[in-house]
């Protein structure tokens, strides 16, 4: 094993790694998709965006280094603000993420984005960029979306819930 700093990017990835999960979903009528979650509780419960599990009548959770997918339960989720909470069945002693002090976030601070960009094999991909401004509003069908952190980090398809991480590895 190569030893990274820890204040590197692949340092920081190394330290949120084990709470970022792939997230897979079907409705009722087949319809699949996929994104990213991380573990806040160590018993289980993962935040995500509300529009990957939206409508989903089966949710299955991969964990980082795993293979066989867990059943999930779609506790909450919120259209509006595009968060859903998620729960492991039968899940306990996992890796929870920590949050950063919103008022400790600047514009220009390096972060690193973790997800698992298009539900492809062979673990999560790593991006890293800056805080590129704050307090931004998206507007969608759902109403609007305040507060946000827009970052130049690449965000792909698949990687929707999965968090943005400072050097700080929260």
């Amino acid at each position: 094993t190569i030893e990274r700093a820890p204040d590197s990017v692949a340092g920081i990835a190394a330290r949120v790694l084990p709470s970022v999960v792939s997230i897979n979903t079907r409705s009722a009528s087949g319809r699949g998709a996929t994104g990213s979650g991380f573990v806040f509780d160590s018993n289980g419960y993962i935040l995500t965006n509300n529009h990957v599990v939206e409508g989903a009548t089966s949710v299955r959770v991969r964990l980082n280094g795993t293979t066989a997918p867990i059943t999930a339960k779609v506790i909450a989720g919120d259209a509006g603000n595009d968060l859903a909470l998620i729960k492991l069945v039968n899940a306990s002693g996992l890796t929870a993420a920590t949050f950063a002090d919103p008022e400790s976030i600047a514009v220009g601070d390096p972060v690193v984005a973790v997800g698992y960009a298009l539900a492809l094999d062979g673990g999560p991909s790593v991006t890293s960029g800056i805080v590129s401004a704050l307090n931004r509003t998206l507007t969608d069908s759902n109403g609007a979306l305040n507060g946000l952190i827009q970052t130049d980090a690449a965000i792909s398809s698949g990687n929707s819930g999965g968090p943005l991480i400072n050097l700080n590895g929260q």
